[in-house]
């Protein structure tokens, strides 16, 4: 009923989840992985169905409590005792679902450690009822997966008291090697930033914390350890534990270093006006924002782009307004009939982002402001229209309208309903012009490299995973510490910082997975001359997650 650690089948995530199944390969590899027995993920799968009907019925909760307390099977029950006690005592039971192949669900379900083997049993059903917790059914929600649609299987091994623990990585020949002492939960949980060493190609071990507290033979091993696990089964990244100088591979994962954004930052971002420029496309950013705002908004005083209230008119009549005011504004603003200055005015913006800026910028100096009446107007019936696109089911959030092209806006609010519910924004094209206005013009604090990217977003501080209702697409989101209960915002925020923790946290795994840049360890307070609490939605930061360097300029 359990399958062994050694079995053939285990190396199977469909049956072990991807857990278990590369540490059953590094078994068979003869890498430094204890034995252990599976509870298989068809096991579980009545169970996640069964929680999914009940949480419709009684919410997250109900569904948790059901399978935590729920009867097992007798003879599933004692399948897990008789496994279980033969593997030692006290046992660690983890969670071992597929989702897990990726760094995207790093930390989501729970582990028990310190298990008696009389209550496996409880503690398996313990890691299944993890998948309805509030912080998972998020994760849930923003990878666009149904609750209890993907069954869980759940890995037994003996537990360890390590000397030492940690995680590492094997980049580029290099392997990065981040411990602490003790057990390694402190450091991935997020609240310990660990001591940082490196070992290179050729064996030669750096890192004056690192060796202080492990010394160099066992960052040595590590790393040999791990470069075994890259050449035979393809794993480049580890949790490991130590005792007594053995090293012993918790957990094995192979992940992808995604290619970063490369920013040149021309001469001319150096011009003030590049800044004002930047906050404009940040205000009316995407599609529709390039077609009906920044033509004629590159002409307008800055002072004068404050937000608007919306119209009582109907949404489809005030964008099709919009569109033909903002046609005149453009005309007039570029002194040429609408026809010529709505081409040449999309050619100079396009420009703007493009290889063009000190062009732009050149004929934008040269236009007349637009009428200022007219212009607040078109504001407010294009506040008119995106409050219609979130009614119609289109959007999930205003901002997300602007990133909507406008034929495609007119059809749904034309039609009263939408085709599907855009929930996302994901990597914009203005991003490359933001984040070199924000590098050119900001402030820089330097961090812990924490994933590899660059990015840009406005600031949202996190101090209450429970409560983010400021939170946005595409902001950078903000934390004192890199928690897993953070996770779900990942999925659309353009970029990660935490004050404290450090870059072996289960957070950044899951960032780096989603190719999300993260820095951590960074003094914010310092950066941003106050508490950042009171300063969301005012600042916007660049972040270079390859070198743990933010910049910090005005919203």
């Amino acid at each position: 009923m359990l399958i062994d650690l050694d079995d053939e089948l285990a190396q199977d995530p469909g049956h072990t989840g991807a857990k278990a199944a590369w540490l059953a390969r590094g078994r068979r590899a003869g890498l430094p992985v204890l034995p252990g027995a599976v509870v298989p993920a068809e096991l579980s799968r009545s169970e996640m169905l069964r929680g999914a009907e009940v949480m419709t019925q009684r919410g997250p909760g109900g569904a948790l409590l059901t399978i935590s307390t729920g009867p097992m099977d007798a003879d599933t029950e004692t399948a897990i005792v008789d496994a279980a006690g033969s593997l030692g005592d006290p046992l660690v039971v983890r969670s071992s679902s597929v989702l897990e192949a990726g760094g995207e669900w790093s930390g989501a379900f729970t582990s028990y450690l310190d298990i008696h083997p009389n209550e496996a049993p409880r503690a398996v059903r313990g890691c299944w009822a993890s998948a309805f917790t509030v912080h998972t059914l998020e994760r849930y929600e923003a990878a666009e997966l149904e609750p209890g649609s993907i069954p869980m299987a759940v890995l037994i091994q003996r537990a360890l008291n390590p000397d030492f623990g940690g995680v590492a990585r094997l980049v580029d020949g290099e392997v990065t090697v981040i411990g602490i002492a003790g057990s390694p939960a402190p450091l991935v949980q997020g609240w310990d930033p660990g001591a940082h060493g490196r070992v290179s190609a050729t064996g030669m071990v750096t890192g004056d914390s690192a060796l202080a507290l492990m010394g160099e033979d066992l960052i040595a091993e590590v790393a040999n350890v791990l470069r075994r696990a890259d050449s035979s089964i393809g794993a480049n990244s580890c949790e490991w534990a130590s005792v007594d100088g053995e090293v012993t591979l918790l957990q094995l994962m192979q992940f992808e270093q995604r290619p970063s954004l490369v920013i040149d930052i021309p001469a001319a971002f150096s011009a003030p006006v590049i800044a004002d420029l930047a906050r404009l496309v940040r205000r009316f950013p995407g599609p529709l924002g390039e077609e009906l705002v920044l033509p004629w908004a590159v002409a307008a005083p800055t002072y004068f782009l404050e937000p608007v209230d919306a119209l009582d008119v109907d949404p489809l009549e005030a964008l099709l307004e919009a569109t033909e005011q903002s046609r005149a504004l453009v005309s007039g603003a570029w002194r040429i009939t609408k026809s010529v200055s709505t081409d040449r005015a999309a050619s100079m913006v396009r420009g703007l982002r493009g290889d063009e800026t000190e062009r732009a910028m050149e004929a934008f100096a040269d236009l007349r402001v637009p009428d200022l009446d007219r212009a607040t107007n078109v504001l407010r019936l294009l506040e008119t229209a995106r409050r219609g696109l979130v009614d119609a089911g289109a959007v999930a959030h205003p901002e997300l309208a602007w990133h909507l092209p406008l034929r495609e806006a007119i059809a749904v609010l034309r039609e009263g309903t939408a085709p599907a519910l855009k929930t996302r924004i994901g990597f914009d094209r203005w991003e490359p012009f933001d984040v070199a206005a924000v590098m050119a013009h900001g402030k820089v604090g330097v961090g812990v490299p924490a994933a590899p990217g660059t990015a840009v977003g406005r600031m949202c501080f996190v101090s209450d995973p429970h409560d983010v209702p400021h939170f946005r697409p595409r902001d950078v989101v903000v934390g004192t510490h890199p928690l897993p209960n953070l996770a779900a915002l990942l999925w659309d925020a353009s970029a990660l910082i935490t004050t404290g923790g450090g870059p072996a946290a289960h957070l950044f795994e899951s960032a780096r997975a989603l190719g999300i840049p993260a820095v951590t360890g960074l003094d914010l307070e310092g950066l941003l001359g106050g508490d950042p609490m009171n300063k969301t939605g005012a600042i916007s930061l660049a972040v270079d997650g390859q070198d743990g360097r933010v910049w910090a300029t005005s919203w």
